[in-house]
Parts: structure tokens; sequence; C-alpha cells
């Protein structure tokens, strides 16, 4: 029987499974999607979504809780950025699963496992065409 048994093992210890889903995360928020089998993305899912959400509050409490599950100063910094401006406008629901084709290999189902929204981005850079000339037009 399982009781009181939460959560996925995925055939690893504790402490790769702690691992391999902080590496999940991390490559989730550094690029904006991966590409993994549909367990794994359902178990990195609900932590992406916490981590979000956390950032969002941005607290003192919110902030060490999230290096400790990440542990890394880049994407952290990623994700507070993002927050911040990407979502914004949502309380929940900030990532998605969308399924694959099986993998060759073992037959696997692969997912997607991407962020809602896409990339904010705030600084639109304009083209200088100070210096260009105009071509000439012929009647």
């Amino acid at each position: 029987m399982r009781h009181a048994v939460f959560g996925k093992h995925l055939s690893r210890t504790k402490n790769e499974r702690r691992r391999l889903l902080q590496g999940l995360a991390r490559e989730l928020i550094v690029r904006g999607s991966i590409r993994t089998t549909l367990a794994k993305a359902k178990a990195v899912q609900p932590m992406v979504e916490k981590l979000v959400t956390r950032a969002k509050n941005g607290s003192n409490g919110a902030l060490s809780s999230i290096k400790k599950t990440l542990s890394d100063w880049q994407s952290m910094r990623l994700l507070l950025s993002d927050a911040k401006n990407r979502f914004s406008k949502r309380t929940s629901g900030f990532t998605r699963i969308i399924k694959l084709s099986p993998r060759a290999g073992d037959s696997a189902q692969e997912v997607m496992l991407a962020f809602v929204d896409p990339p904010y981005t705030s600084d639109v850079k304009q083209l200088d065409t100070s210096g260009v000339k105009k071509p000439i037009k012929k009647k």
C-alpha cells in the first residue's frame, strides 16, 4: 500500500531525484521550454509553478527558498525578472505540457514543457536610418 507516499520516485534515490528536478527546473527557466518524458514533466511542473509564485511574491523568505531550490544565481535572477514582467497578469498556470511523438529508442512518451506566456521584451530596438540613402524612384 502507498499510504502517505507523495510524488513519483522516477526510479531514483532521493538525492538523484532532487538533482534531476533541480536541473530540469533550471533549464526550463533559462531556455523557456524543455523536451523530456511525460513522467519527468509531471514531476517538475508543480515545482516550477511554486517557484514562479514565490518569485512574484518577492519576500525574503520566498527568495531564500528559491535560492535553496535552484542553487544557481543566473537562473534565479532570470526567474525574478520574468516573474515581475512576464507573469504579472497570471496567478497560476504558468507552464503547459505539449505531447510529442514517442521516443524512437524506448517508445517513452515525450513532451515539451514550456511557459505559457512568450518572453517579455521591454527594449524595442529601432533601426538607425539616419545614414541610409533612400533609393531614387524612376518616373
